[in-house]
């Protein structure tokens, strides 16, 4: 038996290193714990490649997520191709788990990208399948049958799965999640009946197309009774050319036949266009739905005309029996919809998804869409498509419904049917951003929602001041984003003003004209800005995310600088009394300074774990979150005027106050004491980072 080094099994901590550190005097429980937080297959290959004891840890990691693109042309980066020497990485991919012991260590299996088929009307004149997707639902079937664990299993290729790898699937005990894709063109395939799948919990079918490819479902429904998330995705050529060929009875007729409807807890939709039939409410329980997803990916201010004769068949008014609903995610905003929302409660998370055909020119949108420019050659396809393959269809120009009596009247409706009958118990709510709130409805809906956890809104710069009134009522609040105003009459930006950093003191809130100027500012100086404007540990301290426009910064611990570094005429101090450089966790009092972003008050270069604030002499210690520990007593406002128990007379204030349009003049600057300030650390993030939060991960017009 080998010998094994000693370094394997416990640390050797040693100041002296002749060669240089070594990894592997780790242990290797802290070990696993590093390699279970790679996610890049690159990094994860190379540390498979760095030595038997990194390989052994970090090969299960690797092949956990197992996904393989294909690509229908050659691809180079910079003058070699990829795969020289071998095939493409997608074959090499599949070749790895068949011949060698790994697929049982895939636990989710991903098979994306186009596959190229030749001569495709000539094997479609015939009714042959073509030889290169043959073997390819061959290939995939030898590998999921070497997956013994396999957990979910995603089809996105642009060529049709077929009955082979189907009942390969149904042999695997533990696969609970399912996507399939079916392709966009119209060429005939084998009509497949999919075999049920008992264990399934997720699917997710998109392109569905009844006239291109009807392979028949209705088994695999009516047996998954573990099923309890199910979205639908159909092609939008239905929609777009007005042809109701969707049938809902032939996706549920099994369930519906056997009286034993699905119960799933959240389900979606994505361009339905079907007529509405009772017997669509005897397909699913009632009472086990929770979240809905409804989106058309169509201009529904421009559509409803074209479409009515469908969507009016469904009802508007939801049954009244046990209705459990607690999340809407939507993109259509109609008369219709808002009457909808009007006619229950309790609703807990509300998204109204924004139209971004092209991401990377919204102003709103913060993805950052990967870019292929030292891949060769570039797709010959250049329009922009939408997020199911197809190109945006083209919409009248004027409507009756882009009048802006009606679009006040529909944003009125639905605002007055949030507070009445939803607000009390909303925790996220995303708004378009063609709805630009004014500082009385912004105050109102605070007023109303008391238990917001995250929430976006559009508002022009003079609401801006608004916020820091009425963010004291949040007390919950994580996440705030405010989105630049896309409505009908909604002004542009200064040209060229503010494309550059502004420098001096020179206030950017004084200066730019719309929220829009605000995010074109320079991320240096905006950081700078916003640190001040957020360094009240009382009013901001639940505080994490903020975004502006298509930017966002994260919001971390609290720190203090010294008052003569600041600018003079920089500040503006209080009135009310000063706060101490210290803060009290625990009983204990701490010295601290800014180290990370944990959202933990600090001052002096040492951390602080706490959340309480201790005010100056005399004063009773107050929590980072707003509330008093000394008797109950609610802390004096930050706005120097009025306290807490005034709370609907400054709402009502707020209603009719003509607001000042700087909203850092108008956020008291917190003295620490001892000639400092406080401050709080601010930095840029991207999607990586916002994904996770709701109010931007789901809006998106995709499932």
């Amino acid at each position: 038996m080998a010998a094994v080094n000693r370094n394997m099994f416990e640390a050797s901590v040693t100041t002296d290193q002749p060669h240089g550190g070594s990894l592997m005097v780790l242990p290797l429980n802290l070990l696993a714990l590093i390699i279970s937080h790679l996610d890049d297959p690159g990094d994860l290959a190379r540390l498979c490649r760095t030595c038997r004891v990194l390989n052994y840890m970090s090969l299960p990691q690797l092949y956990k997520n197992f996904t393989l693109t294909s690509y229908d042309k050659i691809r180079y980066r910079g003058e070699q191709p990829e795969g020289m020497g071998s095939a493409s990485p997608f074959s090499m991919g599949l070749n790895a788990v068949i011949t060698r012991p790994y697929g049982a260590l895939v636990r989710s299996l991903t098979l994306r990208g186009d596959w190229r088929e030749q001569d495709l009307e000539e094997h479609a004149r015939v009714g042959r399948v073509p030889d290169s997707s043959m073997m390819l639902n061959i290939a995939v079937r030898a590998a999921v049958d070497k997956m013994s664990d396999l957990e979910s299993f995603n089809w996105e290729l642009s060529t049709k799965m077929l009955e082979t790898v189907y009942l390969g699937l149904t042999q695997l005990p533990k696969l609970t999640s399912l996507t399939i894709r079916f392709p966009s063109s119209r060429l005939p395939r084998p009509t497949i009946v999919i075999p049920p799948i008992p264990h399934l919990r997720y699917l997710k079918i998109t392109d569905i197309d009844p006239l291109c490819y009807p392979d028949d479902i209705s088994t695999l429904l009516w047996k998954c009774r573990k099923l309890r998330e199910l979205n639908m995705h159909w092609s939008p050529r239905m929609r777009n050319a007005q042809e109701p060929s969707v049938m809902l009875h032939d996706y549920f007729r099994k369930c519906i036949a056997a009286r034993q409807p699905l119960s799933v807890r959240k389900m979606g939709l994505q361009n339905l266009y079907a007529l509405h039939t009772e017997e669509f409410q005897l397909a699913f329980d009632q009472t086990s739905v929770e979240d809905v997803t409804i989106l058309t990916n169509t201009d529904s201010s421009n559509s409803n005309f074209m479409n009515t004769f469908v969507d009016s068949t469904w009802p508007i008014v939801p049954p009244r029996q046990s209705f459990q609903l607690k999340s809407i995610r939507q993109d259509t905003i109609s008369r219709r919809q808002s009457e909808f929302i009007g006619a229950f409660s309790g609703l807990q998370k509300l998204y109204f998804v924004n139209e971004t055909p092209n991401p990377n020119d919204d102003i709103n949108s913060p993805r950052q869409l990967a870019s292929c420019s030292a891949l060769t050659p570039p797709s010959l396809d250049t329009s922009q498509p939408s997020s199911n393959g197809a190109a945006a269809p083209s919409t009248p120009n004027a409507s009756a419904t882009n009048s802006p009596d009606f679009h006040s009247a529909t944003i009125d409706s639905y605002l007055n049917n949030i507070m009445v009958n939803h607000a009390a118990t909303l925790r996220h709510l995303l708004l378009p951003s063609k709805w630009s709130l004014s500082a009385a409805t912004i105050a109102r809906l605070v007023h109303a929602s008391p238990q917001l956890e995250q929430l976006a809104f559009a508002t022009e710069l003079s609401s801006m001041d608004t916020v820091a009134l009425v963010l004291p009522f949040l007390r919950n609040l994580t996440a705030l984003r405010l989105l630049v105003p896309t409505g009908p009459g909604t002004p542009k930006p200064a040209p060229g003003s503010f494309s550059r950093g502004i420098t001096g003191n020179k206030d950017i809130f004084a200066s730019a004209r719309t929220l829009a100027d605000v995010v074109n500012v320079e991320d240096e100086y905006l950081i700078e800005k916003l640190s001040e404007a957020f360094a009240d540990q009382q009013m901001f301290s639940t505080l994490k995310i903020l975004g502006m426009g298509r930017k966002a910064f994260q919001l971390g611990e609290y720190y203090t600088v010294s008052a003569e570094r600041v600018p003079h005429g920089a500040e503006s101090q209080p009135d009310t009394p000063a706060c101490d450089t210290t803060t009290e966790v625990n009983g204990k009092r701490c010295k601290s300074s800014p180290t990370g972003f944990n959202g933990i008050a600090s001052t002096d270069g040492e951390n602080s774990p706490g959340g309480m604030l201790t005010p100056g002499a005399g004063q009773p210690p107050v929590n980072v979150n707003g509330r008093s520990p000394v008797m109950g007593q609610p802390p004096r406002s930050l706005l120097g005027k009025r306290t807490r128990e005034d709370e609907p007379h400054l709402l009502g204030s707020l209603e009719r106050a003509d607001l000042p349009n700087d909203l850092c003049n108008n956020m008291e600057r917190r003295s620490a004491g001892d000639g400092r300030l406080w401050r709080r650390r601010v930095r840029r993030v991207g999607w990586d980072v916002l994904k996770q939060w709701e109010i931007w991960g789901l809006d998106t017009q995709e499932l």
